[in-house]
């Protein structure tokens, strides 16, 4: 598994997690970002896995919110039952990699390789073969923090080849693809926390612009962690009227805070720009990047202390417990 191109390949995919690893250290929207990207990585693991979905459903499942003409969930069995578990596993601190490792680790070349990126997907690879789980898949994040690779979880960060249970007679060219899988996962998870920080930047200043919010601070701050709503779901969670849902979305529409993707009149479903453009409802703009957005001068702390309760008490909603209880209630398509 030696030459040239595996370490380039090395070097470039730590450069990538270590610019992610420390954004997300310093980040204002570190919590929101971890639960969406969550969504991210779980999606690519049911795929590892063998299980036909895509991720627009798996963020419908987190943010409780069913998708017309999307297909029905299997009813016999459950594949989101891991994901609560696997969230509580993050949440464990100051573990040894070789714990609750459900096999005996065995020594050989890429075990005393000096990467610990060639370590951590040797665990894989051992884990794999040993126990051929959707928990080995959604190991990789855990192994890459407690190998000491990244200093939190990064839960975006999943990426694997069925040919890993089996072995290849070219260790180099799939160590190579798996690493230039992970690095497009870093630089995804990066770019996906730029969008929300500067989402979050611009509707501080919005919220600052309005003479009269109502609702809409509430609702920014839901759409941090549940980039995904509709009338129907905001109504059901602000308390309001589903025409007072309607007419909140709308007004942030015309904000361009969010964007309406199912060009319905009726059922209608909006979702942040940044995934929009992730999901592929929306072209990815062109050109040079719009300027960030002006510094909030008008009584910041105030509003920002208001907005960060108000994204902290989503962010405790939208928590594994809540997101579990939240997918059982909208079983039916329509039942919203």
């Amino acid at each position: 598994m030696s030459g040239a191109g595996v370490g380039r390949a090395i070097e470039q995919c730590a450069l990538a997690i270590a610019r992610l690893d420390a954004r997300v250290s310093a980040s204002s929207v570190t919590n929101a970002w971890a639960l969406r990207a969550a969504w991210t990585g779980y999606a690519r693991a049911l795929r590892l896995h063998g299980v036909e979905i895509d991720e627009i459903d798996v963020f419908s499942w987190g943010t409780g919110v069913s998708i017309p003409k999307r297909p029905a969930r299997n009813t016999l069995l459950d594949s989101y039952a891991a994901f609560p578990i696997w969230r509580e596993r993050m949440a464990q601190r100051g573990r040894h990699w070789a714990e609750d490792l459900p096999f005996t680790p065995r020594r050989d070349e890429a075990s005393s390789s000096p990467s610990l990126l060639v370590r951590a997907f040797d665990l894989l690879t051992q884990w794999l073969q040993a126990e051929l789980a959707l928990e080995a898949w959604l190991a990789l994040p855990i192994l890459l923090h407690r190998v000491g690779i990244t200093q939190g979880f990064l839960p975006c960060l999943i990426a694997g080849d069925a040919r890993l249970r089996f072995g290849t007679r070219d260790s180099g060219a799939l160590m190579r693809r798996l690493l230039g899988e992970l690095c497009d996962r870093a630089e995804a998870g990066l770019r996906s926390l730029d969008a929300m920080e500067r989402a979050r930047a611009r509707a501080l200043c919005i919220l600052r612009d309005q003479r009269r919010p109502g609702a809409l601070r509430e609702l920014l701050a839901m759409l941090q962690v549940a980039p995904l709503q509709t009338p129907e779901a905001v109504s059901r969670y602000l308390g309001l009227t589903l025409s007072g849902a309607g007419k909140l979305l709308q007004r942030a529409a015309q904000l361009d805070l969010v964007m309406e993707v199912s060009n319905r009149r009726s059922w209608r479903l909006y979702m942040t720009p940044d995934l929009a453009v992730a999901m592929g409802f929306e072209a990815r703009p062109r050109g040079r990047p719009p300027r960030r957005s002006a510094a909030i001068v008008t009584q910041p702390g105030s509003l920002l202390s208001a907005f960060d309760r108000e994204m902290a008490d989503w962010e405790r909603r939208f928590g594994p417990t809540a997101v579990e209880e939240a997918s059982d209630r909208c079983e039916d398509p329509l039942d919203l």
